[in-house]
Formats: C-alpha cells, sequence, structure tokens
C-alpha cells in the first residue's frame, strides 16, 4: 500500500497485483481513502505544520482500512535529483554499497547530505566493459527525514520511501501507452512532474515548482472584491478564451499564470528529444488535477503539438468489494500517482 502526500490532499491506496505477463495490468485496488489537507501545512513542498500533517496522515490511513502492513510514501519536490548515469555493471548489493563513490563527480552537493538510489534501466556494452545505465535519485536527508519522522507520528508502518515519478511511470506506463514514447505529466496544485519514457524505460524525470494554484492565485487577484471562489471559477472556466462575458478577464488571468508551465513543458520534451536519437514523444498523458483545468490539455497540445489525453490510473484495474470511487468519476487521473505507488517496485 502507499501514501502520497500532496501540498492540499493525502491519498492512501492498496492494490494487489496480478499474475499475468504484466501483474499491473491486472490489479485489484483493495482500499482507498483521501483527506484535504489544511493550509499552510505544507508551503513550496516544504512541512511547515508537521503535527497536523500527521494527523491527515494518521485520519487517512484509519479511514482506507488496509489490510497491509508494508507501506511505501512518495516524495516529490524540485529539489530531488534524478539523473540518467552509466556505473560500473554489478549486483545491486555491492550497486548501494558503492554509488556515493561512482556518482560524486554528478552532484552539485554532497553526497554526505544526500540519500541515494540507483533504478537501473538497461546494460551498456562499452570499450571499458559491461556498465549499468539508469536513473540515479538522490534525495536531501534532511527532507526524507522529515516526512519519514510525519509517518512514524502517524502510527504508520513505513517500509519504503519511494520517487513520486517512480509511481507515476508505473501506473501509467502500461498497455499501447507502454510502448511509445510517452511524456506523463502530473499537474498538481504546487508542482508539476515530468517523466518520459522510451522503451518501456524511464528516462528522464523532472520536477517544476509550478502548478495549478498559480492559476488559483491569479484568478484570485482578478476577482478581488466579487467574493467569487477562484477555486471553482479555475475549473469552469480555467484558460478558456472564448468566454465572452465578463468573465474572460479570469481566463486570460489563468492563462497567463500557466503559460509559463506550459513553455517548460514543452521545453523538457524538446530537450529530451533533441538529446536522444528517437527520443521525439508521441504522446502527452496528463493526470493529477490539474489536468482537469479547462482549456489546460488544449494549450499544452497546441503549445507541443502533441496528442494529448488524461491518464487512466484505473484502466484494466477490478476494485475490492469495499472500494467506491464514484466520487472520482470523471476525475480518475487525480489517483495516478498514489495507484502507482501502490504498485511497488513491479516494473
Amino acid at each position: 500500500m502507499a501514501i502520497d502526500i500532496g501540498a492540499t490532499m493525502v491519498r492512501v491506496a492498496e492494490v494487489e497485483l496480478g499474475s499475468g505477463a504484466n501483474p499491473r495490468d491486472s490489479a485489484v485496488l483493495h482500499a482507498y481513502a483521501e483527506r484535504s489537507m489544511p493550509a499552510g501545512v505544507i508551503r513550496n513542498g516544504v512541512i511547515e505544520e508537521p503535527a497536523s500533517l500527521a494527523g491527515v496522515v494518521r485520519e487517512t490511513y484509519a479511514a482506507a482500512k488496509t489490510s497491509g502492513k508494508n507501506v511505501t510514501v512518495g516524495i516529490g519536490h524540485h529539489s530531488l535529483v534524478v539523473r540518467e548515469v552509466d556505473i560500473p555493471a554489478q549486483p545491486m548489493a555491492q550497486v548501494r554499497d558503492t554509488l556515493a563513490f561512482h556518482v560524486q563527480d554528478s552532484l552539485t552537493t554532497s553526497v554526505d547530505d544526500a540519500i541515494l538510489d540507483f533504478f537501473p534501466t538497461l546494460e551498456v556494452e562499452g570499450q571499458s566493459g559491461t556498465s549499468l545505465r539508469g536513473l540515479l535519485v538522490a534525495a536531501p536527508k534532511d527532507m526524507v527525514r522529515d516526512v519519514v519522522a510525519v509517518v512514524d507520528k502517524a502510527g504508520v508502518p513505513l517500509t519504503v520511501v519511494d520517487h513520486s515519478a517512480l509511481g507515476l511511470w508505473r501506473g501509467g506506463c502500461r498497455g499501447q501507452i507502454a510502448l511509445e514514447n510517452t511524456a506523463l505529466v502530473d499537474v498538481g496544485s504546487s508542482a508539476t512532474t515530468i517523466v518520459l519514457s522510451q522503451g518501456l524505460t524511464p528516462r528522464l524525470v523532472r520536477v517544476l515548482p509550478q502548478g495549478s494554484n498559480d492559476a488559483n492565485k491569479a484568478i484570485a487577484n482578478a476577482m478581488k472584491g466579487t467574493g467569487q471562489d477562484a477555486e471553482s471559477m479555475k475549473r469552469e472556466i480555467g484558460m478558456d478564451l472564448n468566454i465572452q462575458d465578463d468573465r474572460r478577464a479570469y481566463a486570460e488571468a489563468a492563462s497567463h499564470a500557466l503559460n509559463p508551465l506550459i513553455e517548460s513543458i514543452r521545453n523538457t520534451l524538446v530537450y529530451f528529444a533533441s538529446s536522444n536519437p528517437g527520443g521525439a514523444v508521441q504522446r502527452i498523458v496528463l493526470t493529477g488535477g490539474g489536468a482537469y483545468v479547462r482549456g489546460f490539455g488544449q494549450a499544452l497540445a497546441s503549445a507541443t503539438r502533441q496528442a494529448v489525453q488524461y491518464g487512466e490510473p484505473l484502466a484494466g484495474i477490478r476494485l475490492g468489494k469495499g472500494v467506491d470511487l464514484r466520487a472520482h468519476q470523471g476525475r480518475e487521473a487525480e489517483l495516478a500517482t498514489v495507484i502507482g505507488l501502490a504498485m511497488g517496485g513491479e516494473r
């Protein structure tokens, strides 16, 4: 099972993998719960009120009524380093023992200040022998410790700390999508995670410190004195500049706020394609609550000239008897990260 801690929501899911060729394609969602996060508990990805967060995690975990004992918590922040590196081929136990030595020149900070992990993707033959190519993940120790402390305070038996982007990739790269060069783009309230997948392999991860809450702030500023709710207006109007009434100013404000995010996503795709032969993205899969901002998908498709679709994290997954997701009908893409995290290390 897994816990996804976002800036505005805590989600808990328990998934049992299937027994087919790809266990993720025949999984069962046995438990799910979510709870809203009070404002200010997390700011810019930093836990400001650990006691309050622990309370929300405890409540969500209890509401899910899970039966599993192994719990994964996801961490996703722009300060985490995720970089493709090559290291000498060796058993994974030795990889972890020697990882700091092999990657110290790849980091801008001291390896002593980071918790390191390596996600192997393929073997590469070179002049100096066989190397393992994969994703280096370097997380600030203080950040990991803060999250672990919160989960421990909540009384949850934590087993694994995972990068949220890898959970997004596990849950999203299934079926036909897994066979294509795909950009998984999860738009949260304060951050956006991009995973570029090529040849059944995650090749690039980028976390941008921008999200749909940028539109909330812009709309709220434009609506000063009206007494209307910016969140509702964002969902109803969003970036739709075809609105012809007096609300067009709100759509213009949202567009102005989110266009830099769209440009950053486009630049990430361009960078990857130019750096990797055959790496041009064939489709973009949108997930996260921000995916449903009206007009966002169309604006992203226009900027990137790529097909954009909503993610379907529940596709092929059976629901357990106690799971009721009717409240999420039409908004299933919000569950993408927690479903993928709950699928654990299965590739």
